[in-house]
């Protein structure tokens, strides 16, 4: 048997650390998603690369609209649901046990329209619920990956959201009413990054708080502490305006508090976390 060299020696030595490193990896995070399709009929994720771009959001004044904008930076990859989640994607989790009661249901609607009348807590029971039935680590967007998403890594300027408050009001004009249909998913088309109904009547729950201290909002908080249901009494909801609700209300316009006019229905879209390897693929 033929001596080992000491370059043989230094390359065992390089493979035997690599594979520790590797250990030191949780197993999760390397190997690819889970098939949540099977789990959840329907569900489409679409990944969304990481980037800086310049948020503008609306904030509550007695002298009227005031805007506030930031530089938001989405340092890693994530997905996000191409579609809001639906009537029978949540009575599903309900079947499951994972949610607690059965999704409201209007009478011109189908189980593919957008499930709405949820509040926050219950959109992040769901949540978990995915994450177990799944093994990957689903949560709600925070509102900067929402924005990011929805204005395909584009700024979000104060004409932005000028534009869709003047769409929406065009909106009710034309129906004689602030209350407008849900459509089924997709049927508000889809931007460049083939993400649907971003803009619609349905407003959509994220995982950022709203505080009345303008040091806490403008405090940079983590998905840990954002995920934690204890940290603030509202949440933020986007769409075609921006407000904050308290996060057991799920609906708005019977009663809820929002620093916009009321909104029609409030829903969600879920995101998953990218694994280590996703991140460069």
């Amino acid at each position: 048997m033929k001596k080992m060299t000491k370059r043989s020696v230094a390359t065992i030595f390089f493979i035997a650390l690599s594979v520790l490193a590797l250990g030191a990896i949780s197993w999760r995070e390397l190997e690819q998603p889970g098939n949540t399709s099977a789990v959840l009929p329907g569900l489409e994720m679409q990944k969304v690369v990481a980037g800086d771009y310049n948020l503008t959001i609306l904030i509550p004044s007695s002298l009227g609209r005031k805007y506030h904008s930031k530089q938001a930076s989405i340092k890693r990859p994530f997905y996000i649901s191409r579609h809001e989640i639906t009537i029978d994607q949540w009575n599903k989790c309900v079947a499951d046990g994972g949610c607690a009661k059965q999704a409201k249901q209007r009478r011109y609607q189908t189980g593919n329209h957008p499930v709405t009348l949820v509040s926050w807590y219950d959109a992040y029971s769901f949540t978990h619920w995915l994450s177990d039935v799944s093994g990957d680590a689903y949560r709600l967007p925070t509102e900067e990956e929402w924005a990011y998403a929805a204005f395909t890594g584009n700024d979000v300027t104060k004409d932005t959201i000028e534009d869709l408050i003047q769409n929406r009001k065009m909106a009710q004009t034309a129906t004689f009413s602030k209350f407008r249909k849900t459509r089924t998913v997709g049927a508000n088309g889809q931007n460049s990054w083939s993400i649907t109904d971003m803009k619609g009547p349905v407003w959509e729950w994220t995982l950022t708080c709203w505080f009345s201290s303008d040091e806490e909002n403008k405090r940079k908080w983590t998905i840990a502490e954002l995920s934690d249901p204890d940290l603030c009494s509202n949440r933020v909801v986007q769409g075609e305006e921006r407000a904050h609700v308290p996060f057991f209300v799920d609906k708005v316009y019977s009663g809820g508090c929002g620093t916009g006019s009321p909104v029609d229905h409030i829903g969600f879209r879920v995101v998953r976390e990218t694994g280590t390897l996703e991140r460069f693929l």
